[in-house]
């Protein structure tokens, strides 16, 4: 623990990233990231507090005294959260806040007393809804790296035209306005088939109930039988919407072209902005080995908590990942295992190990106890 803070409002700072995690090389990055406590008007006056310039040379100072090689690397990535905003995003589940909100005193760089009080309650923020952040996190990962391998393998030969997919080059059959209304609607009609996403807020014991009540509802409002794995469903939103035919194929010939001109931009800047060598591993390998490796952590880390009911951030898997980034494992066997882990966190879930939503007041009461303290300690 420092002496003093490289700012006044600072109450923790820690490395992140795979220096936390333990898979760093020498060549990684430096990431730290802090939480801050602003002045008590900040909370009840009309001002909300900010990081300012002055606070992340000050932070930068500080990390530089005690990794010189970290100044001599170029950049430090820091992001400081107001305590209010860590806690908010904690209580969601969301993974970058546990990796400091859980990460190994070892690799702390500055904390005070009033961490130590979140820290010693961090628990209070595990809840089932890591299964949901977590696996969403690594599915990102997921697309990515099927969207790469897609570009490695089957590279867009040309930028997309209009004319390609039977539209006019000037300009749209359908206004835009009338085409933003119309998928807004095709879409709201999908969301209320979705009736897999209300079961997972139920308990096990009223999901049956509740779901025959659901399908019998649709049944008769739609006049048919809800089936959730039906190909064409956006058409059949579209007809239950009663949309004319002509229409929705003017509009999916459109929604197609963005489509298309969207993923030949990301691959512009995919091919103008790749790291040169991350981009031989990939051609070497076939897919992004980085991706894979973070797609690993996230599912072992989900595993973790709930079975164990608590988070390493530095990683019991960190010679295993760092394997995989290298490439250890061929694409196929990647998705072998991410399949297999998925199914394994889905039984997992089925215990409910851990509580459903996060005990909201005493949060609030944590957070509003570590605010006072830390200005009662200020000022004395």
């Amino acid at each position: 623990m420092a002496a003093s803070p490289p700012f006044q409002g600072l109450i923790f700072l820690t490395l992140f990233g795979s220096r936390a995690y333990g898979t760093s090389t020498p060549a990684s990055d430096w990431d730290v990231r802090g939480v801050g406590i602003g002045p008590l008007t900040s909370y009840f006056g009309t001002r909300p507090w900010t990081q300012t310039q002055d606070d992340s040379q000050a932070i930068q100072e500080h990390v530089f005294q005690q990794f010189p090689e970290a100044k001599e690397a170029g950049d430090l990535d820091c992001e400081i959260h107001n305590i209010s905003k860590f806690v908010k995003l904690a209580s969601d589940a969301n993974p970058n806040i546990f990796d400091v909100l859980f990460a190994d005193p070892n690799d702390w760089l500055f904390h005070t007393p009033v961490w130590e009080q979140l820290y010693n309650n961090r628990k209070l923020f595990l809840t089932m809804r890591v299964r949901h952040t977590y696996t969403g996190y690594a599915m990102s990962q997921l697309k990515r790296i099927k969207t790469h391998r897609n570009w490695l393998l089957h590279p867009p030969s040309h930028k997309p035209t209009r004319s390609e997919f039977g539209l006019p080059e000037v300009r749209s059959l359908v206004p835009r306005d009338i085409q933003d209304l119309a998928n807004s609607m095709i879409v709201k009609k999908q969301q209320e088939w979705q009736l897999d996403t209300y079961m997972e807020l139920l308990p096990d014991d009223e999901r049956e109930d509740f779901r025959e009540a659901l399908l019998q509802h649709f049944e008769m409002v739609h006049g048919r039988t809800y089936d959730p794995n039906q190909s064409h469903e956006r058409e059949q939103a579209a007809v239950q919407l009663g949309m004319p035919a002509d229409l929705y194929k003017r509009l999916e010939a459109e929604r197609g072209y963005k489509q298309a001109a969207h993923q030949w931009k990301q691959y512009q800047t995919w091919l103008a902005h790749r790291n040169e060598e991350r981009a031989a591993l990939e051609k070497s390998y076939g897919y992004d080995c980085k991706h894979a490796m973070h797609l690993v952590r996230l599912l072992f880390s989900v595993e973790e908590i709930l079975t164990t009911g608590d988070l390493s951030v530095r990683h019991p898997h960190a010679e295993l990942l760092r394997d995989v980034r290298s490439g250890a494992w061929s694409y196929d066997e990647l998705m072998d295992w991410a399949t297999q882990q998925e199914a394994k966190i889905h039984e997992l879930s089925k215990s409910k190990p851990l509580p459903r939503s996060p005990d909201r007041d005493a949060i609030d009461q944590l957070v509003t106890d570590m605010i006072l303290t830390h200005h009662d300690s200020s000022s004395s």
